[in-house]
């Protein structure tokens, strides 16, 4: 089997397990040049970052199984893929393993300390030689509410982590009863952005949540309350949140997931929410790194490796 791995920075652990499956090839293609096709590829392995749309699956003509490391999907034209017999594996719904993973949720909970610290802003002052206290008085968590937007794996860890803060839990979510938490409160949306000091959202990219956070939205929020994203950023609408930053409505956003991630990674410049981010001091955006700490990386590339391997095998 051939196999085609665009996943820069594989870890060394599973590629041990990968080149058990086939002949492995490890490269970084363009946009384009995957949608020109890769004929004489069986397998391909992807990260967010690269869409692999119906060009790419029309094109490859070979291709016989998708693996991506990921438990949102939006990347890959799922869809198409089935139409054309090939299979599509992920870490969506592998429970067990994924409650092992915790990075995502720790980088949302340190976005919501920076916003409210103004850490990194404090910290290019210090680098300055200067020593400014009053310039940087943030707010505390103690007593303030945080509502959690999807109570599902990444929102349950950061309900506990907040609780440790005494921070206050709302949390709104259409699959989890409220008797699976009694120790948080469940609302509507509605009740949540009016209540929420502070806003994390953990919830897939699908129809009913594509620019879930709009306008109208942002203005039902507290006055001044924080919102930091970690899911997608076509969930937020950019130019929406830029305007309620300006305006004092939103007193910070952070995100590691911009919208248009894909077309970011071929050529990022002049983007409106980064020119806003280098003379202000209420928006963090940082690369895609939720899921990128050492530990999580070599965790989740074993275990998509040998799920890929798996499958191969049984194909023969």
């Amino acid at each position: 089997m051939r196999i085609l791995n665009i996943v820069e920075g594989f870890s060394e652990e599973g590629k041990s397990y990968l080149a058990a499956a086939g002949d492995v090839e490890y490269r970084t293609p363009t946009q384009d040049e995957l949608e020109r096709g890769m004929p004489h590829v069986d397998a391909l392995l992807v990260r967010i970052g690269r869409s692999i749309n119906a060009a790419v699956i029309d094109n490859s003509p070979d291709l016989k199984v998708i693996a991506t490391a990921t438990t949102g999907l939006n990347h890959i034209d799922v869809n198409r893929a089935l139409e054309r017999g090939i299979a599509v594996l992920s870490l969506k719904e592998e429970t067990a393993f994924l409650d092992t993973i915790t990075s995502t949720a720790e980088l949302a909970f340190s976005l919501l300390l920076d916003l409210m610290r103004y850490n990194p802003w404090a910290f290019e002052s210090v680098k300055r030689y200067e020593y400014k206290l009053e310039a940087f008085r943030g707010r505390s968590l103690y007593g303030k509410t945080l509502g959690i937007v999807g109570m599902g794996r990444l929102g349950k860890i950061l309900a506990a982590g907040a609780s440790g803060f005494r921070m206050n839990i709302a949390f709104t979510d259409p699959h989890v009863p409220q008797e699976q938490f009694p120790q948080y409160r469940k609302v509507s949306f509605d009740e949540l952005l009016k209540e929420s000091d502070a806003i994390s959202i953990h919830v897939h990219l699908a129809p009913e949540t594509e620019g879930l956070f709009s306008g109208e939205v942002l203005s039902k929020m507290k006055q001044g309350a924080y919102l930091v994203n970690t899911s997608r950023g076509e969930i937020v609408d950019e130019g929406a949140v830029l305007k309620a930053l300006e305006s004092g409505q939103l007193g910070g956003y952070a995100t590691d997931v911009p919208t248009g991630e894909a077309q970011i990674l071929e050529r990022f410049e002049h983007n409106p929410m980064v020119e806003y981010a280098k003379v202000n001091q209420n928006l963090i955006i940082v690369p895609h790194t939720g899921g990128l700490t050492h530990d999580s990386r070599i965790g989740t590339d074993v275990f998509i490796a040998k799920k890929l391997a798996d499958f191969l095998r049984a194909q023969r």
